[in-house]
């Protein structure tokens, strides 16, 4: 009975520490974001909307994902960019499919997190649901004469090895995720450039409009 017990909280606590990697924000195709408000206000910051889905790519503060969600009107391709403290909206058609190419490894890196995602998700919830049978048992257990708890205690231990493989399976997308996320840094990295290049080249034309 005492084994079975710690086999049943060990599982559970495997169940639910999966439970929350899977159910952690995903930031789907966004490049990471500069968390920390005290960085240097020359640091280029860029929000991209690359069609009517909704979805947006970048980097930037969390102030600069509310206020380019706000300058957007509608649903049509929209490019916010902050950097020197000067705010910048760019709906010109030629800046954006530039845009739209320089965010293109980041985009497809995004789907394929999210797809990893998904995967995690769903592990996530058999984790759960084994936890939850787990409970049951359990409870049956507590309750059951001795001649019973050979049985039980067999279901218990074939619920543990199968919550110890999802549990190694879920790690291993979690290390998938991990790598996908340090590629997305580099990616992200690697744009920054560009698109200071790309904003110099719009604000030169006139086609970046001040919102400051």
């Amino acid at each position: 009975m005492i084994s079975a017990s710690s086999a049943l909280l060990r599982s559970t606590r495997h169940a639910l520490c999966a439970l929350t990697l899977a159910s952690a924000p995903l930031l789907v195709g966004l490049a990471p974001a500069h968390a920390a408000h005290g960085e240097a206000n020359d640091r280029l910051s860029y929000i991209f909307y690359a069609d009517g889905s909704g979805s947006s790519m970048g980097s930037g503060h969390t102030d600069d994902w509310r206020r380019a969600q706000a300058l957007r009107a509608g649903n049509t391709p929209f490019l916010y960019v902050r950097q020197n403290g000067a705010a910048y909206v760019i709906r010109d058609p030629a800046t954006l499919a530039r845009a739209k190419a320089i965010m293109a490894p980041q985009q497809e890196l995004g789907r394929r997190q999210g797809a990893l995602g998904r995967e995690q998700g769903e592990l996530g919830k058999r984790q759960g649901a084994l936890g939850r049978e787990q409970g049951r048992l359990a409870r049956q257990m507590a309750d059951a004469r001795s001649r019973e708890m050979g049985d039980l205690g067999r279901q218990q231990g074939e619920l543990g090895r199968r919550q110890g493989e999802l549990g190694a399976q879920q790690g291993a997308l979690g290390a998938r995720q991990a790598e996908l996320g340090r590629e997305q840094a580099r990616l992200a990295k690697v744009a920054e450039p560009q698109f200071e290049a790309l904003v110099a080249d719009a604000i030169r034309r006139g086609v970046a409009q001040r919102v400051d």
